[in-house]
């Protein structure tokens, strides 16, 4: 999903003449069994902080479509946060049947009663 939108934005960069930014290089290539276990991230750690990355996605998408002046813009980013979208879904439901949400403790405000 990601490449998709780094190519589509890039191809509309090319035709409106704006020069693209200098990209890091690509990382290497490495063997997961190879890691330590307990160096290795967990399956719920991964998963949570995807959805931490997911909403700053999210965040960012909206905030340029809605600081977009050109209608254009705006919808190339539309059509972004709509792939993040169908994409937080899809990992909410997993998230969900593995047992990873991360859900805070529950807020008791001061004065009330104990239970």
């Amino acid at each position: 999903m990601c490449e998709s939108q780094v190519k589509k934005l890039s191809k509309f960069m090319k035709e409106e003449g704006i020069p693209l930014p200098d990209v890091t290089s690509s990382k290497p290539n490495s063997e997961p069994n190879e890691i330590p276990l307990g160096v290795k991230l967990t399956d719920n750690e991964i998963t949570n902080g995807v959805a931490f990355k997911l909403v700053t996605c999210m965040q960012s998408c909206a905030k340029g479509q809605a600081d977009s002046l050109r209608s254009d813009i705006g919808m190339i980013w539309l059509d972004f946060y709509t792939d993040w979208i169908t994409f937080g879904t899809t990992l909410k439901t997993l998230m969900r049947k593995r047992g990873w949400i991360k859900v805070p403790p529950y807020y008791y405000p001061p004065g009330s009663p104990k239970q």
